[in-house]
């Protein structure tokens, strides 16, 4: 496994509006989602709030396993379905929390556990129409 992937990771859709005073580097990692570069939750957290903008961290937990070794390509497919299962709740930013190699009577799979994350401007979470509505505005200035 590359060392882009660990616990402590943050992943952001393409496209999340960020403040214009705040640079964060990003990689690309799948079609939509980047990893930030030297990511740190806590930081970014107080920068946003330092400019008025918050970084909510959801409290449920978003699990997924990919079948197979301990490789990219199989941690690649856990992630997959673990951004699938934020993408239907709107949420802009993903934290991982832990990923780890386990067996099954044998059979080797990865299991990643992670937290939803939200980047928004004010203090108030945003309902999920309206955090939906962020989303299409982002994917269609993306192209």
């Amino acid at each position: 496994m590359t060392d882009t992937l660990r616990a402590g990771t943050i992943m952001m859709r393409a496209g999340t509006l960020m403040p214009e005073s705040l640079r964060v580097e990003a990689e690309a990692y799948c079609p939509a989602w980047d990893t930030m570069k030297d990511s740190d939750g806590d930081l970014l957290d107080r920068n946003l709030r330092g400019v008025g903008w918050s970084f909510f961290f959801l409290a449920a937990r978003i699990e997924a396993m990919g079948w197979g070794s301990w490789k990219e390509r199989t941690v690649r497919r856990a992630m997959k379905r673990v951004l699938e299962q934020v993408k239907f709740s709107n949420f802009n930013c993903l934290e991982i929390t832990r990923i780890t190699a386990k067996r099954f009577l044998g059979l080797p799979y990865v299991h990643v556990s992670a937290h939803s994350r939200h980047i928004q401007k004010g203090h108030v979470l945003q309902a999920h129409a309206e955090r939906g509505r962020a989303e299409v505005a982002a994917d269609w200035a993306l192209g």
